[in-house]
Formats: structure tokens, C-alpha cells, sequence
């Protein structure tokens, strides 16, 4: 169960980090992590922010707490969670620092929110419907872990007035209507995402982001990006995305306009022709004019139309013989190699991202003529940042079927051990003499 509230910062927001971030209060600061940013330097990180884009007053930043039921959930679990609150809420433009508490009786999260914007210089504002957003993305992520959530008349009253909010936002508003419409056209007419994609920037959508958890975009109704799956649910997650393009029914809706593309795999039936004989072999050469003559080529082609499912199963291989590729390429002794080389990975993409954005910066900024070799720096900063990002994937991955693997061999071997247990029992202590 977790409680939240929220304060406004409007004096001092050092003052409220160093709070957080008390040693004697989060075990010496193992308890504290940061979103977009880094610990060390978090408030000097957001004022350089506030600095950069000239708003360095009014409301500095918002102060979130989120306390869970008594001993409930372990400090290490309930840091985690802040965390990923902040990175599905948060994590796409702006810097957050999670420092969880453990002086009182109950663990509770101090999240600290930067007003501003390291992307685009927009100041986040706290309207009814982001603290529905917010509360009832608390909710959603302490039932995914097991933790209770708060159910008395007056709770659940706040949660039918909350969903309203949210409602609201999403349902009401003639321009979400319009991008409801165009994502659930997009998503039925497309067999691969990367069709998905391509059909939203025919339609004028911009600046698409997508990583594991969610899908954000820049539409031609606001002048900045949403985040779909906050707005619309986890069914436009990118998970939830891919899949119902992978295993969608499409029956049920015409495919867009210009976009009735089909994908089909060419079927060679005639007779193999050797490409070197051909070549080299007056005979040969002789013998396939005979071929030819004779009708018997050149064969017909035949061409099979290719399934969602082919996808699916095509993208399954993939992803297995990149993890084995990866397993020998790094010859790994044990998972706990794994999980350290993907910490490195998180520490190095970090860093990569950092400079990415100072670089965005600069360009912004910076003369026309200088602009295009920043560019250049900028695309070669994101390949890079793109391949580390596959790596760290893969680490997830194979961790992720080792504990699979791992739990499935424990319960077998604790299954047999039962029934080996069960079947050595003497007859005498079923009532047999």
C-alpha cells in the first residue's frame, strides 16, 4: 500500500534534495537513486537546467512522498519502485531523484522532480489529471509486486473521482480522440512495427521515442510529445503495441489508403542452374539453351504470402541467436558476469546519454555552420548508444530465462522429492498389515 502527497517547491530546492538525500535516513545513501541524472550532482544538474532555459523561478521543482504500509516492502524494493515511478512517469524529459527513508516506522519515498524540462525547456505543471496519472501508476506498480493498496469507502470514492480525471484527459478531448483513432489505424494496417512507425509519420507525427516500457511521440495536435501508453493504457505500450500488430485479427478494419502492402517470400520450383558451370562450360551453357527450349525454363516463380506469425517467429530466432552470439563473444563463467557486465552497460549508456544531451544543446544554439558537424557528432554518439542498448537487452534477457530456467529446475526437483517421499512410505502407514 503507498499514500502520496505532494508539495509544491517554490524556495529552496537544495534544501529539499539534501533532505532526501540525509545518509543517516537511506543507509548512507544506498537508498537513494536519480532519473536522467546523477546522485552526486542532481541539484546542480537541475539548475543548470533552469539556468539553460532562463526559468529560475516560480515553482522549482515538486516534492512527491510515498509512503507504504509499515514494514510491508524492504527499502531496496520500495527505492525500486519509486524509481520506476519516475521513469514511466517522468523518465522521458525530465530529472528526478528517489531517496527512500527508513527512520520511521514505515518506508517511505522522498521524490524530488525537476519543474523543467532538460529536453525542451517545458515547465511540468501538476493539473488533476497528472496526479490521477501518478496515483494511479503507484497503485498499478505496488499490485505488480505484491504490496497492498488502500481500500476503504473513502479510497475508493477518490479512485472513481481519479479515473474520471484520467477519462477525461483521454476521452473527451477532440484532439486525444483524433490520435486514439490514428494509433489504432496505424497499429491494424501495419505486419511490422517498423511499418507501425512509418505509418504515423505519413500522418504527420514526429520525434517518435520508443524503449521498453513506452511508446512517445510529438502529434499534429500538441507542440509537444505524449506519452501514448500513460494516456491510453498499457495497450499502447510498446509491448502491448507489438502485440497486436503480431496477433492481430484484422478483419474487423479496411487497411489505410496506400498502405495495403503485403509481404511474400519468392519460391524457386525449377531445376538448379550451377553458376560456374555456366561460366566456364560451353556444354553446360548448351545444356540450359536445351532447357530453355524445352519449357522447362524458366520455371515459374511461386510467391507466399508471409504470416504475422512468420514475423513473431522470425524476430524469436533473432533475439536467440543474438544471445548466444553475444554469450560467446564474452565468454561469461557465471550469471553474476552477466549482471555486472549489464551495470557497466546502464553506467556507460548513462554517460553517452549525458553527452548526447549537451551536444542537442550546443545545437540549438549553435551558428548554421557549426550545426551540421554537431549533427554528425550527435548520430555517431547514437549508434553508439543504440548498440550498448542492445547489448544491455540481451543481458536482460538471458538473465531473465535463467531465473525461468532456474525456478522451473528447483520445483521439479522439489516435486520429485515429494513423490519419491511419497512412494517409499511403508504400507503399515496406510493400514496395511
Amino acid at each position: 500500500m503507498a499514500v502520496i502527497k505532494i508539495k509544491n517547491i517554490k524556495s529552496n530546492l537544495q534544501a529539499v534534495i539534501n533532505y532526501g538525500k540525509n545518509g543517516d535516513k537511506t543507509e548512507n545513501g544506498i537508498l537513494v537513486s536519480s532519473v536522467n541524472c546523477s546522485v552526486e550532482t542532481a541539484y546542480e544538474e537541475m539548475a543548470l537546467t533552469k539556468k539553460f532555459f532562463h526559468k529560475e523561478d516560480k515553482t522549482l521543482g515538486y516534492h512527491i512522498i510515498q509512503s507504504f504500509k509499515g514494514n510491508e516492502v524492504s527499502p531496496k524494493l520500495a527505492n525500486q519502485i519509486g524509481k520506476e515511478l519516475a521513469e514511466e512517469l517522468w523518465g522521458d524529459k525530465y530529472q528526478v531523484v528517489i531517496c527512500t527513508h527508513i527512520n520511521k516506522d514505515n518506508v517511505h519515498n522522498h521524490i524530488i522532480l525537476n519543474s523543467v524540462s532538460f529536453i525542451d525547456g517545458y515547465k511540468h505543471h501538476n493539473s488533476k489529471a497528472q496526479i490521477a496519472f501518478l496515483k494511479e501508476t503507484s497503485d498499478r506498480l505496488c499490485l505488480n509486486y505484491g504490496l497492498s493498496i488502500i481500500d476503504t469507502p473513502k479510497a475508493n470514492k477518490e479512485k472513481e473521482f481519479r479515473q474520471k480525471n484520467i477519462d477525461y484527459f483521454s476521452r473527451t478531448d477532440e484532439k486525444m480522440q483524433k490520435i486514439i483513432t490514428d494509433i489504432d489505424e496505424a497499429i491494424k494496417s501495419a505486419k511490422k512495427y517498423s511499418d507501425f512507425k512509418l505509418i504515423l509519420k505519413s500522418k504527420g507525427y514526429e520525434n517518435i521515442k520508443d524503449s521498453d516500457k513506452y511508446l512517445s511521440l510529438k502529434t499534429p495536435y500538441y507542440s509537444r510529445n505524449i506519452r501514448i501508453n500513460r494516456v491510453f493504457g498499457e495497450k499502447y505500450s510498446v509491448e502491448g503495441i507489438k502485440e497486436r500488430i503480431y496477433g492481430y485479427l484484422k478483419e474487423d478494419l479496411p487497411p489505410v489508403q496506400n498502405y495495403k502492402k503485403k509481404y511474400y517470400r519468392k519460391v524457386y520450383t525449377g531445376p538448379k542452374i550451377n553458376k560456374y558451370l555456366l561460366e566456364t562450360s560451353s556444354f553446360y551453357r548448351l545444356y540450359v539453351h536445351y532447357l530453355y527450349f524445352f519449357g522447362i525454363l524458366p520455371a515459374k516463380n511461386e510467391y507466399i504470402e508471409l504470416s504475422p506469425d512468420y514475423y513473431k517467429q522470425k524476430r524469436k530466432n533473432n533475439m536467440i541467436f543474438e544471445e548466444l552470439n553475444f554469450l560467446a563473444r564474452h565468454s561469461f563463467s557465471s550469471i553474476s558476469d552477466v549482471s555486472v557486465y549489464k551495470e557497466n552497460l546502464e553506467n556507460k549508456l548513462h554517460e553517452l546519454k549525458g553527452k548526447r544531451e549537451l551536444l542537442w544543446r550546443k545545437h540549438k544554439f549553435a551558428h548554421t555552420n557549426k550545426k551540421d558537424e554537431i549533427l554528425k557528432e550527435i548520430n555517431e554518439l547514437t549508434e553508439e548508444i543504440n548498440t550498448i542498448q542492445a547489448q544491455k537487452n540481451a543481458c536482460n534477457r538471458i538473465i531473465a530465462k535463467y531465473e525461468d530456467i532456474k525456478y522451473y529446475y528447483e520445483n521439479k526437483f522439489k516435486f520429485k522429492e515429494i513423490i519419491g517421499n511419497f512412494i517409499n512410505i511403508p504400507k503399515k502407514n496406510f493400514g496395511y498389515r
